[in-house]
């Protein structure tokens, strides 16, 4: 039999086999059992704070390394749990598995085996399981921060740090390694001369990078520039000297010091306790301090002494010493140093102290000269059985070194040897090598910079022969006017800098540190 459709026929019949395509489809899709099939198709890292778009898709962007699995677990909010192991490295073929629609939390940490080299995360993401086939990405969050180090005009040696003993690895060009957010993470980097080498003091910070280049003047090199996408990025460039050391070093901040010590001159480090003195026309008290704050402790009275100008604090294994010598007219005749055991400071809240007066061998003119003149004093230490001065000479701008016997009074500083520091010294200190660190800042008003110069290599105590090195700091406008600096145990330098204000504007007393071995 023939079957003849006509125009109104196969309309409807075509109707009809679309609508039974239509719901042959719908079937096919609707998730088996209630459940649909979601797909993971890639990682992003937010930071909690601000949730920025971090895709990781760019040349110019550090591409984290992550542990190779990475377990997800969807959670219902009936209790019913699905787990799901991925390698967030590896997105190259999408992860999936069937859940049945409904709403979800999606926990996950990766406490890596190695925080060293991998970035760890936590993820804690809600989740609307609607649709089939539903394309959802991780959001990520760490506790880690980055530090990158480009591996140009370093030495032979890895750069390590010092906190594991564990040298960073090279990926690319770049070496590496990330830590646990304020955790001090102190890095030793080699130089390309082969006998030096510096420590960075980083601590990290969350979802932070901090990466740094260093740029030989010989050879200058552009700063390697990523773009910030999942962490921010504090890059800086690093200048060698022709020495092959760096020209600039930028102080950890420790903490803005009391109103008390506005005007801290000196300090000293006894048996791993902090002490701080006032300048000229304040206390005569020493004060001890807390090592990390700068919070006052303890409050020790010298009883039988003025502050006539306080300036500086030195110790040898039985006594401190303070040095009443700060002469900024240049008029002073009677410069003196005051002597008290360090049982006493360390015991008591009040003590005495033996006054040794002194005058500089080479002075025959008190007349200041207008205040240009070489015979203001801020800075000496002890060593080899004698007191080490070292003058401001705003004459000059150089430094002399004096000798001065700590047995008895009324005697001469024995001039050693001068040596043009291009500014005005501060502050002295020597090590357990014997190596010395003079603290200054250039004479040039808004424009001075505080420095460092480093000395070893002399020759018996001609402190300024041998070899000699200046690093600047910074501007005084972050550090405040650095007057003090001691030796830690450890070989570290602390730094005290007094309350500047010009005009409207203070800068706070501030404490500071920095890491110099290695560089003398």
């Amino acid at each position: 039999m023939k079957i003849i459709l006509n125009k109104t026929s196969s309309t409807y019949l075509l109707i009809t086999l679309i609508l039974a395509v239509v719901f042959s489809c719908r079937e096919k899709d609707d998730p088996a059992n209630g459940k649909v099939n979601v797909v993971i198709t890639g990682l992003e890292l937010l930071d909690p704070l601000t949730y920025p778009s971090a895709r990781l898709n760019n040349e110019s962007t550090w591409k984290h390394k992550f542990e190779n699995k990475l377990a997800l677990t969807f959670e219902s909010g009936t209790g019913e749990k699905f787990v799901l192991e991925i390698n967030p490295n590896n997105f190259s073929k999408p992860y999936s598995l069937a859940l049945p629609v409904g709403n979800y939390d999606l926990i996950g940490s990766s406490i890596t085996t190695d925080s060293f080299t991998q970035l760890s995360l936590r993820i804690a993401q809600k989740l609307a399981i609607n649709s089939a086939d539903q394309k959802i990405i991780i959001r990520a969050t760490s506790d880690f921060g980055l530090f990158t180090i480009t591996n140009e005009n370093l030495g032979t040696a890895q750069p390590e740090d010092l906190s594991s003993n564990r040298k960073l690895e090279l990926n690319g060009k770049f070496y590496y390694r990330y830590a646990l957010v304020d955790t001090d993470s102190p890095i030793k980097i080699p130089l390309a001369n082969g006998n030096n080498s510096f420590n960075l003091n980083w601590k990290p910070k969350p979802f932070a990078h901090r990466h740094l280049s260093l740029d030989n003047p010989t050879d200058p090199n552009d700063v390697a520039t990523f773009i910030p996408t999942d962490f921010a990025i504090d890059q800086s460039q690093l200048l060698l000297s022709e020495k092959g050391l760096p020209f600039a070093l930028s102080p950890t901040i420790l903490a803005e010091l009391p109103n008390s010590q506005n005007e801290t001159s000196g300090l000293a480090f006894i048996q791993g306790r902090l002490f701080s003195i006032n300048d000229g026309g304040n206390t005569n008290e020493i004060f001890e301090l807390n090592p990390t704050t700068g919070l006052v402790i303890r409050t020790i009275k010298v009883s039988n002494a003025t502050n006539h100008d306080w300036e500086e604090l030195a110790q040898s294994d039985t006594h401190l010493f303070i040095g009443d010598f700060g002469n900024n007219n240049g008029t002073r005749k009677d410069l003196a140093v005051l002597k008290i055991p360090i049982s006493s400071v360390l015991g008591s809240t009040e003590v005495l102290a033996e006054e040794l007066r002194f005058s500089f061998a080479d002075q025959t003119d008190f007349s200041g000269n207008g205040g240009l003149h070489n015979y203001d004093c801020e800075a000496f230490f002890f060593s080899n059985n004698l007191l080490h001065l070292f003058t401001k000479n705003r004459g000059d701008q150089k430094t002399n070194h004096y000798t001065l016997n700590t047995s008895q009074s009324n005697s001469l500083a024995a001039l050693i040897d001068s040596f043009d520091v291009k500014g005005l010294i501060t502050a002295a200190g020597i090590d357990s090598q014997g190596n010395i660190c003079l603290l200054g800042y250039e004479d040039a008003g808004f424009a001075s910079r505080s420095f460092v110069w480093l000395f070893s290599s002399y020759s018996g105590t001609n402190y300024l022969s041998g070899k000699s090195t200046r690093i600047f700091l910074g501007s005084p406008s972050l550090l405040s006017q650095t007057e003090g600096l001691i030796f830690e145990e450890n070989g570290q330098v602390m730094i005290s800098g007094e309350r500047i204000s010009v005009g409207g504007l203070t800068i706070p007393a501030k404490l500071s540190k920095i890491d110099l071995r290695g560089l003398f």
